[in-house]
């Protein structure tokens, strides 16, 4: 068995990443961490475990990765459904590489008829692009790894026969090369949940063997001349699950769960998240290879070390099991109309009675939720994490209710403006159609009337931006989410949060000064205009005001107030300066200090 004791630095990789890229060099700075972690060379390593089912490794003879589990963090999480994509090899390892849903990387099925890798490349093929100098290296068992899925920019790119070859050839490459980033596809778990299911002996005997393997990896990696110098994350994670007799590619939970497990720097031991997805493995490789991540990319994935819970995810203690839904089970948390701190649901227009658990929007989780009813469509949401919101008429309607349709509107905290002319309301969505309905999305500023920003017509199932005008000196903004629906299908929402950009601002400073003047005290001030765009000044003392209309980029505004007085107490003058940013009017003062003065 491989050593469970590893040397991490305190700080992940995939922060750090940010930190090099946006913190400002300091001259003659204190060595930093930043410093200290730049010394230690970054490696990763992907271990693809194909057809592995979450719900079977606990009780299988695995002790390699149970230690790798107690040493840092274990996610499980669902797949998506036809018609999105079946659950089989071709789109999970797909979406593994590319960070991004089978949507968007085109790859529905084992035939790799029309991928989007063009667009959406494999992981190691972008960390070749932003860092040539990493040695990129991948092997796998099943033919299309390393042939289709890690495209030809990755420098070495072998088959490995079976997972003996395969395994032999990782460990080579890691005991006698020097590979900087490491993919391995183990496969023959797979072939026996197609052989016997996950009820089978010889499905726990596969994944005894590939733990086998998996120790014999990160021996290899324990095992290098350069271990204590290297800093390594460690992932291994699976494609798809198994049915209890056998096959893969629908919709059932025992087919659709997943997994990623992750140890490395930063990452809590033995730690539990509901937030991670397999999109989130190619960004967290990426960061940790150092390599900023474009958003250009359009990735739907986030590194581990910047994804942060939502506003939602904190009622995950009060989710409840089933009322009247009958498929999710018995024994499974998955709904709650508690709402966030600060959230509130407005169902004054909805009839009473109905489907209690959907009644209105709902918090929920992909486990409960998406398994009241398989195969409408509720398996494409992917893009929500942990607890989401829905608004689903089609569940809800069956059970007996009032006359009238599904009517609920989701409502937002009050979040504060900073002055920006803009904003942008960001939040994930799923809006699939099928009948009467409508979803429209309004703010209210400053608690004034609701204002339609979008109004859905179509379905949609993306990480939406919409960028809103902020009426100028407007200090709030709230917003309601509206869906209306008569037996029709559903509204998701998650991630929601309010993005502005840097406050408009103004740079001016000023000096004052008492001097004599035949016997009488006088306060000199000069204030100077260092902003980009002209300015009004205006300079309030004790002893009178004085305004500018139009102080030049670069240009001081200079006045003497008379105080007709022999002497004078230390004092300030006031000096405020406004003008016109970005569309939006600014305003800004600061205080000018003077000693106090005297003729006698």
């Amino acid at each position: 068995m491989h050593s469970t004791k590893r040397t991490v630095l305190a700080v992940s990789t995939a922060a750090l990443s940010t930190v090099l890229i946006s913190a400002p060099i300091v001259a003659n700075a204190a060595p930093s961490m930043s410093t200290v972690a730049e010394a230690r060379a970054s490696k990763t390593l992907v271990i693809g475990l194909d057809g592995a089912a979450f719900d079977f490794l606990a009780p299988a003879d695995m002790p390699n990765l149970d230690a790798l589990r107690a040493e840092g963090m274990t996610a499980a999480s669902n797949l998506y459904a036809a018609p999105m994509s079946g659950t089989v090899s071709g789109p999970g390892w797909s979406t593994i590489a590319t960070g991004v849903w089978p949507d968007k990387h085109r790859v529905t099925d084992n035939s790799f008829s029309n991928p989007a890798y063009a667009t959406y490349p494999d992981y190691l093929t972008r960390i070749e692009a932003g860092d040539p100098s990493r040695d990129t290296y991948v092997v796998g068992t099943w033919g299309p790894i390393s042939q289709t899925v890690f495209g030809p920019a990755v420098d070495v790119r072998e088959a490995g026969g079976n997972d003996d070859g395969t395994t032999a050839r990782a460990v080579a490459a890691l005991s006698t090369g020097d590979p900087d980033d490491v993919f391995v596809h183990l496969d023959e778990v797979d072939g026996a949940g197609h052989s016997v299911g996950t009820s089978g002996a010889a499905y726990g005997q596969a994944l005894a063997r590939v733990d086998q393997q998996i120790g014999q990896i990160l021996d290899a990696v324990d095992a290098r001349a350069t271990r204590a110098d290297e800093d390594w994350l460690i992932v291994v994670t699976a494609d798809h699950g198994h049915t209890p007799t056998g096959g893969h590619g629908g919709s059932t939970p025992a087919e659709r769960k997943t997994f990623v497990i992750a140890a490395g720097a930063g990452i809590p031991a033995g730690s539990v998240r509901y937030d991670v997805k397999l999109v989130d493995i190619a960004p967290t490789v990426i960061a940790a290879a150092g390599v900023a991540t474009d958003p250009a990319w359009n990735l739907d994935g986030t590194a581990l070390g910047q994804l942060q819970p939502d506003e939602f995810d904190s009622v995950r203690g009060a989710l409840q099991t089933q009322v009247d839904e009958t498929r999710p089970g018995a024994t499974t948390l998955g709904w709650t109309h508690t709402t966030p701190a600060g959230w509130s649901i407005d169902n004054s227009a909805m009839p009473t009675g109905g489907i209690t658990e959907l009644r209105g929007w709902t918090f929920a989780t992909d486990e409960f939720w998406t398994n009241v009813e398989l195969g409408q469509l509720r398996e494409t949401s992917v893009r929500n994490r942990d607890v989401f919101a829905v608004a689903d008429s089609d569940e809800w309607d069956d059970k007996t209710h009032a006359a009238g349709k599904f009517d609920s509107t989701l409502v937002s905290p009050a979040y504060p403006l900073n002055g920006a002319a803009t904003a942008t309301l960001a939040f994930a969505t799923n809006y699939q159609i099928d009948g009467p309905q409508t979803g429209e999305v309004f703010v209210s500023f400053d608690g004034g009337a609701p204002v339609l920003v979008k109004s859905y017509t179509a379905a949609t199932n993306a990480h939406e931006r919409l960028v809103l005008s902020v009426p100028a000196g407007a200090t709030t903004a709230q917003f309601r989410f509206r869906y209306t629906g008569t037996n029709s299908y559903f509204w998701t929402v998650d991630g929601v949060r309010l993005e502005q950009a840097a406050a408009p601002s103004l740079e001016v400073s000023a000096e004052a000064e008492t001097r004599l003047v035949k016997g009488k005290v006088v306060v000199a001030v000069k204030a100077t205009n260092h902003s980009p765009v002209p300015v009004a000044l205006t300079l309030t003392s004790a002893y009178g005001t004085k305004t500018f209309a139009e102080v030049q980029p670069g240009a001081n505004a200079v006045h003497t107030f008379t105080t007709r007085k022999a002497s004078v107490p230390a004092g300030a003058v006031t000096v405020q300066a406004t003008a016109v940013v970005d569309g939006s009017p600014v305003t800004v003062s600061i205080e000018a200090g003077y000693a106090a003065a005297s003729a006698h």
